[in-house]
């Protein structure tokens, strides 16, 4: 693309408040686009303090008047221009080392409250700046290695090079004084949407101002959430060639708080804010989207996890019957035991027959024999491993 000049940062005054700046400007940007025909099509477009006037194209070669524009003093057609474009294509193509796709020109004038005029004309191949042209001197630059050929050819035309100087130096700023636009009332709109992104919990979230205030300078980002943005950017103000001016705001933030991020835009006259309804531009309900999947979500994971544990617990029923199997079970009392066990005097006996019938699950009514039983045990090892008790008994020899 052509580099950024004086010439354009004074355009660019002029876009955003030409009144205050003091000056006006007109510029005519042509291009010539060659099809894989080899035919070529010629476009220009006529911008008066950054709005479109008038645009013209090589099927009608008619200017076709913009709304914007209340007077109609301009040329007709744009067949001049059409003839440079073609020119350029058909006669130094030749001389350039590269295949030549698209040929663009920038040319016009800056007038300040004065009088004063600043005229400028420049040409770019394939969005390359290529050759800029001095209305003083009437002489060529080359802006790329490949120009040079054609820029001695230029150089040499000294009758077209007057023609481009009178014009961009005397037939533009006559125009400048002719062309009037419409008054337009002062209007903002701000248009706040989201769209879709990978992530099903976050989305773009998108601010889009359109004013005819050229005082609006700015955009932000507010609500409760603001600060749990992820990222923001703003672009503009931009002209947008109807007289509007643009603003974008552009922030990536989470779905599930749709209505706690807005947009404010800042004029001269008024600030005005809208806050997301958590929608995208075409009515999509990202928030209740989000919402929605992850209520699926979740009664997927809870669904997964009983069916989990109701899996685990049906195994392990399975595997403690199996084990149940294994433990024998008590067979039928052998009635000459159950006598024994009945009228047997000594505990141990019975100790060992319960011991043999039940197991360890020895019912309740024969606990006191064993209990019997544990007692005397205890007082018969208390008794032999007591030393006072073998002293006092006279019946021990000694060793």
């Amino acid at each position: 693309m052509m580099k950024l000049n004086w010439i354009e940062l004074l355009i660019l005054c002029l876009i955003f408040s030409a009144a205050e700046c003091g000056f006006h400007s007109l510029q005519f940007l042509s291009s010539g686009l060659v099809k894989s025909t080899g035919r070529p099509v010629f476009e220009q477009l006529l911008l008066f303090d950054g709005v479109e006037i008038s645009y013209c194209d090589s099927r009608t070669r008619q200017e076709q008047l913009k709304p914007t524009l209340q007077t109609k003093h301009l040329p007709e057609t744009c067949d001049e221009a059409r003839a440079d474009i073609l020119a350029f294509l058909y006669e130094t193509t030749p001389f350039i080392n590269r295949t030549v796709g698209v040929v663009q020109r920038r040319r016009g004038c800056i007038q300040s409250d004065d009088g004063s005029v600043s005229a400028f004309e420049a040409w770019a191949v394939n969005g390359m700046d290529f050759l800029t042209f001095d209305p003083e001197s009437q002489k060529w630059t080359s802006q790329s290695p490949s120009s040079e050929t054609v820029r001695h050819l230029w150089n040499k035309d000294k009758e077209r090079n007057f023609a481009f100087r009178h014009f961009i130096r005397h037939l533009c700023p006559e125009m400048i004084q002719k062309i009037t636009l419409r008054s337009v009332n002062k209007n903002t709109e701000l248009r706040v949407f989201g769209k879709p992104t990978a992530y099903t919990n976050q989305a773009l979230l998108r601010c889009h101002v359109t004013t005819t205030d050229k005082s609006a300078g700015s955009v932000h980002l507010v609500g409760d959430a603001a600060p749990q943005a992820i990222w923001t950017s703003v672009t503009g103000p931009v002209p947008s060639g109807d007289g509007c001016v643009i603003l974008r705001l552009t922030a990536r933030i989470y779905t599930q708080k749709p209505n706690t991020y807005g947009c404010t835009v800042q004029t001269g006259s008024h600030n005005r804010t809208v806050y997301w309804d958590g929608k995208t531009l075409d009515g999509t309900d990202l928030a209740n989207k989000f919402n929605s999947n992850w209520k699926v979500l979740s009664l997927l994971i809870g669904l997964g996890f009983t069916i989990i544990a109701s899996t685990i617990l049906f195994y392990g029923i399975i595997v403690l019957r199996k084990c149940d199997k294994k433990i024998p079970v008590p067979k039928k009392l052998d009635s000459l035991m159950m006598r024994l066990i009945e009228n047997s005097s000594s505990p141990e006996l019975k100790i060992i027959a319960l011991s043999f019938v039940f197991g360890s699950n020895i019912p309740e009514k024969y606990k006191e024999s064993l209990e019997e039983w544990a007692k005397r045990m205890k007082e018969k090892d208390l008794n032999y491993y007591d030393p006072d008790y073998f002293a006092g008994n006279s019946n021990v020899s000694e060793i």
